[in-house]
């Protein structure tokens, strides 16, 4: 069975309110100094302060709106999708989803965190290794599934999903130079999420 390209927000409780939870999140804390330094990936605090609050945090809140817009894009894209797949093949399947994400955030953010832990001077923001940690998953679940259509190219499969939002991620990068991008969280979030959809399968 494989997951509909039709978006019914019925199907996808928990991506909508994971979506709503970042795009607020990071509104608010792109207006608000205090908020958004409070809330961002700093491993030094996190250690010393014991602000674990932090680990989940940092995935609402992004360094800028280009960078909050390619996330949720890209989780309103696949993780809806995979929502649905999944509750159609398994019983519980938005909180398997949830299960699959705040895997991938965990993994992510606590081996960064234990990387870390002693640089005062790293920080990061974004739900990039969440997401990347999605992709991962419903590209070993459904590996030929059409998560989106682009002019010319046509569709697009979950094989290669993960490597165009890499992609584009680098391409903010390069232009913005924003330091707060973590790019080791994609590869830890993104093992999460292969751990996660291998313990589903």
């Amino acid at each position: 069975m494989t997951a509909s390209n039709r978006f019914n927000p019925q199907e996808t409780p928990v991506c909508l309110s994971l979506l709503g939870i970042i795009i607020i999140g990071s509104l608010l804390a792109l207006k608000k100094q205090r908020l958004f330094l409070s809330g961002i990936m700093h491993p030094v605090s996190i250690k010393k302060e014991k602000e674990y609050y932090r680990l989940f945090t940092s995935d609402a809140i992004h360094n800028d709106l280009m960078h909050l817009l390619i996330n949720a894009f890209a989780l309103f894209a696949v993780g809806s999708q995979l929502e649905e797949y999944l509750r159609t093949v398994k019983s519980f399947g938005s909180v398997w989803f949830l299960v699959i994400y705040l895997t991938s955030c965990l993994f992510g953010n606590v081996l960064t965190f234990l990387k870390y832990r002693n640089d005062f001077a790293f920080s990061s923001a974004g739900a990039s290794g969440s997401i990347l940690g999605c992709m991962m998953a419903f590209m070993i679940l459904q590996p030929y599934h059409i998560a989106f259509y682009v002019p010319v190219a046509g569709g697009i499969v979950n094989l290669y999903t993960a490597l165009i939002y890499i992609l584009f991620l680098i391409g903010y990068q390069l232009r913005s130079k924003n330091p707060l991008v973590n790019n080791e969280v994609h590869f830890y979030g993104a093992l999460g999420g292969i751990i996660s959809a291998l313990l589903i399968k």
